[in-house]
Parts: C-alpha cells; structure tokens; sequence
C-alpha cells in the first residue's frame, strides 16, 4: 500500500496549497481540488499526469522545438520533464505568484539556473509585451477561481502569443470554463486570431479542452509508424491522443 503524506500546507491570499507525497508521485494542490503538478519523484522523464502529457500533444508532429514557453508554472513538472528527455531545449516559465515559483524549485525539481530554462517570476502579459523572445511552442496553462481567465483567451493577449511564434509554431490552450457558451465565444476568438485550422483535445474523465492553434497551416496527421515512434521518443502514447483529435476548419471571417 501507498504511504500518502503531506508534506507542506501554506494558505496564501485567497488560495489553499498543498503538496502531497503517495508512493513515488508528489503532487501540487490548490483549494483541495485543482490539481496543479504531478512529478515521479524518481524519474524526472515520466511525466505521470495525464492531463499534462495531453498538453504535449503538439510533440506527434515532430515539429521544430528549439525554445518553449509556459504561461503558468505550477510545480513545473513539464519544465522538469522537458529538461530530462530534450535538455537542449530553452524555455521560459512564466509564473505570477512568488510562492508557486519558489515552490517549484525547492519541492519540485525545476530545472537548475545553469540549465536552459528561466523562471520568470512576472505576469505573462507583461513577459509578452518586453520580451523580444520567439518560441516553437506555447502552453496557456492559467487559472482564476477555477477557470481560464477572460483576458487569456482575448485577442490582444492571443495576438501577443502569435507574434511571438515561429513560423510553425504552436500556441496550445487549456481551457477550463464552466459553460458550453464561454467555450464556444473563446473558442471563436482563438480561431479568429490564428486563422488556420484547429485543433482540439478533450477528455471525458477531465474538464479540461485543449486549443491547438497554429502559426501556420495545421500539420497532417502522422501515419500510425511516426506516431509509435515518436511516442516511444517522448514517453507519450500519441496514438491513444491521435484519436481523441478534432480537426476545425478556419472560420468563416478568416
């Protein structure tokens, strides 16, 4: 049987964390409810969370990725993973809260000062408008009072992650709101801003919808054999979120 323990409690403003230990996995928790990481305490190369591992969906079209960006760090577990399976990468970890941040480094193994990662302690809109950075993928991965926050999915914000893509670069949403209405009207300004065709990834078991918009035109499916290949590459089984894909054409006033 699993020890389950909690290492460490802290109420912060409004906010309840938690970190818990059970077995191997050390997880993140804000208010009791939102689970914000899980790491393999052990393995830095697995990442255990499936919600996580759907984020990187964009990893089975083997496009260029060369430098990252993460709106929201949390515990930092895609940064950890990242910088054990592809440590040439850079990214920037963009994280409002000082206390998520210091958390990440001392209970969570974020990747060091003399890796290729930052941790960038500011508000991401912020981050958008000083930074002359440019970036293959983007993760929107935001949360107030348990839902995405308007101004994540408003154009000028949307406009600001495009500008800073790579010509096959990727902007990648998750989108948490409580209603088919607000997920329909952010849905519609992602694809107005970016035009192209898009991608979205759902989970019956999670509320979670993930918006895969791209810089350029969206990328052709991978064959069955590019899939098992790159899945066993990353750890990922991208076949399995290969079929949970819906494909958007661009809207109407593209």
């Amino acid at each position: 049987m699993k020890q389950t323990r909690c290492i460490y409690r802290e109420e912060h403003h409004d906010t309840h964390l938690e970190i818990w230990d059970e077995g191997d996995h050390r997880s993140l928790w804000f208010d009791d409810v939102i689970l914000q990481s899980e790491i393999h305490l052990q393995d830095a190369a697995v990442l255990p969370n499936p919600v996580n591992r759907a984020m990187l969906a964009h990893l089975m079209f083997d496009a260029p990725l060369h430098r990252v960006m993460l709106a929201g760090c949390g515990g930092g577990a895609i940064a950890r993973w990242l910088h054990a399976r592809a440590p040439e990468v850079a990214g920037d970890a963009v994280e409002l809260s000082p206390t998520v941040a210091r958390l990440a480094r001392e209970y969570f193994d974020f990747p060091p000062p003399e890796s290729n990662w930052r941790l960038l302690v500011e508000d991401v809109r912020e981050h958008l408008v000083h930074s002359g950075a440019r970036y293959d993928y983007i993760l929107v991965d935001l949360e107030e009072n348990q839902n995405t926050p308007s101004w994540a999915t408003a154009p000028d914000f949307l406009e600001g992650c495009r500008a800073h893509l790579e010509p096959r670069g990727v902007l990648t949403v998750n989108l948490i709101l409580g209603d088919n209405r607000a997920i329909s009207e952010a849905l519609l300004r992602i694809r107005r801003v970016f035009e192209n065709e898009t991608l979205l990834l759902a989970d019956a078991d999670h509320d979670n919808l993930l918006v895969l918009a791209f810089a350029s035109a969206a990328p052709e499916m991978p064959s069955a054999q590019q899939l098992n290949d790159l899945g066993l590459r990353w750890g990922i089984d991208f076949a399995s979120l290969a079929r949970r894909l819906t494909r958007l054409a661009p809207p109407a006033s593209a």
